[in-house]
C-alpha cells in the first residue's frame, strides 16, 4: 500500500469516522480514516476490490483510484463528484426536500433490489450473517434463536443487496445518485436491507444520527415512513403498521455485522443495549 503525502490536497470535510480531502487538480477526493474510527484496512481493500465489479453490473459508483497510507491511517481515493451531498445531509440541511429525498432513495434502492447479482462475485448475505453469527459474544440464546429463524426462513434469492443501506450511503448532485460504501455488496433479500435501513431510523443513537446523518431520530423516523410510501407503497398508517411488522425483525440481524466491525476496536459490548431494545420491541 502506498505511503501517501498530503502535500497540496484540501480537506474540506471532516465526519465521524474520516477527513475528506480534494486533490490539487479538482478531480480526486480522498477519504481518510480517523485514527479511533472502525475504517480500518480491511474494510477499505474489500470495498476497493467490490468497487468495480458493482459498476460492472450496472449500478451507478463513484470510481476508486486506489488505497493509500498516511501515518498510521489508511485512506482511499475516489473520483471527486463535484456539488455532492448524501441523502442525509440533503435532508438534515433542507428538510422542505425531504419527499423528494426519499423518493429519489426509494426509487434507487429498488432498482437496486430488482438487479440480478453476479453470484460468483459477491458472498451470499445469509451466509455472512451466519459467519457473524457463529462469533456473537452479546447475543444470548433467545436472540440466537430468533436470528436463527430469519436467517433460515428467508429465501436465498441472488438479488443484489448493498449490505449497509442508509441515507448517508447515497450521494446526489444535479447529475445523478451513486451508492458508496460498497464493502458490504452481497445478495439476498431486500429485508436484511432494508432491516438495516429500520435499524437506522429507529434504533441508531441519537447523537450519532446528529453527528453522522445531520437529523435526529424522530427526523430519521420521517424518513422511513416516506422511504416506505415510495418503496412499498404504503399510502395509509395501517399499510405503514402492516410494513413495519414485516421488516422490524429484520433490525435483529445489522447488530452482528455492528458487532463484528467494533470487535476490533474492543466495543462490540455498546451494541447489547440496541440489541435488548429490539428484541423487547419484537415481543
Amino acid at each position: 500500500m502506498e505511503n501517501f503525502d498530503l502535500t497540496g490536497w484540501t480537506m474540506f470535510s471532516n465526519r465521524h469516522n474520516s477527513e475528506n480531502y480534494i486533490s490539487p487538480d479538482g478531480k480526486w477526493m480522498l477519504k481518510l480514516g480517523v485514527s479511533d474510527s472502525d475504517v480500518s484496512r480491511e474494510l477499505l481493500e474489500r470495498e476497493q476490490a467490490k468497487s468495480a465489479k458493482v459498476a460492472a453490473l450496472g449500478i451507478p459508483v463513484p470510481k476508486i483510484d486506489r488505497l493509500v497510507q498516511v501515518g498510521n491511517r489508511c485512506g482511499l481515493i475516489y473520483e471527486y463528484i463535484p456539488d455532492k451531498a448524501s441523502i442525509s445531509k440533503c435532508v438534515g440541511t433542507h428538510p422542505e426536500q425531504m419527499e423528494a429525498c426519499m423518493q429519489l432513495f426509494a426509487e434507487k434502492c429498488k432498482l437496486l433490489h430488482a438487479t440480478q447479482c453476479d453470484t460468483a462475485a459477491f458472498p451470499s448475505a445469509s451466509q455472512v450473517y451466519r459467519s457473524y453469527f457463529s462469533t456473537t459474544t452479546i447475543f444470548d440464546d433467545i436472540a440466537k434463536e430468533k436470528v436463527q429463524t430469519i436467517l433460515d426462513n428467508t429465501p436465498n434469492v441472488a438479488t443484489c443487496l448493498h449490505g449497509d443501506l442508509q441515507t448517508g450511503n447515497m450521494i446526489v448532485n444535479g447529475k445523478g445518485a451513486y451508492f458508496i460504501d460498497l464493502g458490504s455488496f452481497s445478495y439476498g433479500s431486500p429485508l436484511f436491507d432494508l432491516g438495516n435501513f429500520y435499524h437506522f431510523a429507529f434504533y441508531a443513537p441519537e447523537a450519532y444520527l446528529k453527528k453522522a446523518h445531520y437529523m435526529d431520530r424522530s427526523t430519521m423516523a420521517k424518513c422511513w415512513s416516506i422511504f416506505a410510501k415510495y418503496y412499498f407503497g404504503a399510502e395509509t398508517p395501517e399499510a405503514l403498521e402492516s410494513v413495519n411488522q414485516k421488516v422490524k425483525p429484520y433490525a435483529l440481524v445489522p447488530i452482528l455485522y455492528f458487532e463484528h466491525c467494533l470487535r476490533a476496536a474492543g466495543r462490540e459490548a455498546s451494541m447489547k443495549p440496541v440489541l435488548e431494545q429490539v428484541l423487547n420491541d419484537l415481543e
